[in-house]
């Protein structure tokens, strides 16, 4: 029994989660802005710090563990927004390990006077590498049952990487694109040229709307923000689509992730991937959201879901009297 849950196991790590050609993924996009497009750099009031943490499939031992950081800041009068985001995703029992450090470079626009526009640059770093150490192969296993002692070696490739956003927001709707890998460069650990990092591309977009429009008391008014976020990379599609409920400090995001009409990974295996349920509380300057993802494909007896937590604190002194410019109405947590 054990044989066959690790058999279904290999299976969906190559054919639901793309393991070989796939970026990370998380939940929470929102709450990732740097790592959704180059575009949200600076897009804040204030210099940003975020955290996000994902476990995903913690039923199986040793599965996808990432982190991300980052800390972005708006340059007043450049009409600039500048960050750093570093990234780490680790799989499988291997170590199978990617590491990212990403410099997105934003520039802010009034496209007319209800619209703004943002262009975004990205440079990066990336580094992959696997520890053959915590792999056991057939010709390690001796007749007598042990396990022979072999020394690997820990391989590593790092190469340089290229993105770009474009955004478009008002004060109730935004909407934006983005593209990763775009000089479609090499990731072989063994040195094989057609190991390309296949092109990412991304549309998100979503609204803020207030729905007791009479309420006066800002802690009482209620507010309801639709959001989507599709991705294409290789032969993968996938989409998150849902809405999050705001009151005062709490938040409630109901979301769900797949494609099951428009194309399936394998026959008779649909891109019905999961539905999340977060929540959150934040302030003027601190933001918190947790979420857990209920995996509804066949995955779901064996992988006990995802958590993600994200964490993001503003490091500047709000002005209340001054004029600030408008933001993007995205999810605050």
């Amino acid at each position: 029994m054990r044989i066959i849950t690790r058999i279904q196991m290999l299976f969906f790590m190559l054919f639901s989660a793309g393991a070989a050609a796939q970026d990370m993924h998380f939940t929470q996009f929102y709450s990732s802005p740097l790592f959704l497009s180059p575009a949200f750099a600076g897009a804040d009031v204030c210099s940003r710090v975020s955290l996000t943490y994902r476990n995903q499939w913690p039923g199986i031992q040793k599965t996808y563990r990432s982190y991300l950081f980052s800390v972005d800041h708006y340059f007043i009068g450049q009409n600039i927004g500048a960050g750093i985001l570093f990234g780490s995703d680790v799989s499988g029992s291997g170590d199978l390990k990617t590491t990212i450090v990403n410099i997105p470079v934003a520039y802010e626009a009034k496209l007319t006077k209800r619209i703004n526009v943002r262009l975004g640059l990205q440079p990066g770093i990336h580094m992959r590498s696997i520890n053959y150490d915590k792999l056991l192969f057939g010709d390690q296993i001796a007749r007598g049952g042990g396990v022979a002692t072999i020394e690997a070696p820990v391989v590593k490739t790092t190469f340089f990487d290229a993105g770009a956003g474009l955004l478009f927001y008002s004060r109730k709707y935004w909407g934006g694109f983005s593209a990763y890998h775009l000089n479609k460069p090499t990731q072989s650990l063994r040195g094989e040229p057609d190991a390309i990092v296949p092109i990412k591309i991304g549309f998100h977009g979503g609204g803020k709307f207030l729905l007791n429009e009479e309420e006066k008391e800002e802690k009482n008014r209620r507010f309801i923000s639709p959001a989507l976020n599709y991705r294409h990379q290789n032969k993968f599609d996938q989409l998150d689509l849902g809405f999050y409920f705001t009151q005062n400090v709490f938040n409630v995001g109901f979301w769900y992730r797949g494609i099951p009409l428009f194309k399936s990974y394998a026959p008779g295996y649909a891109n019905n991937d999961a539905v999340a349920i977060i929540v959150g509380i934040r302030n003027d300057r601190f933001n918190f959201g947790y979420s857990y993802d209920m995996t509804i494909s066949k995955l779901s007896t064996i992988s006990n879901g995802a958590h993600e937590i994200t964490v993001s604190y503003q490091l500047c002194k709000l002005r209340k009297k001054k004029k600030v410019r408008m933001l993007t109405p995205c999810p605050k947590f």
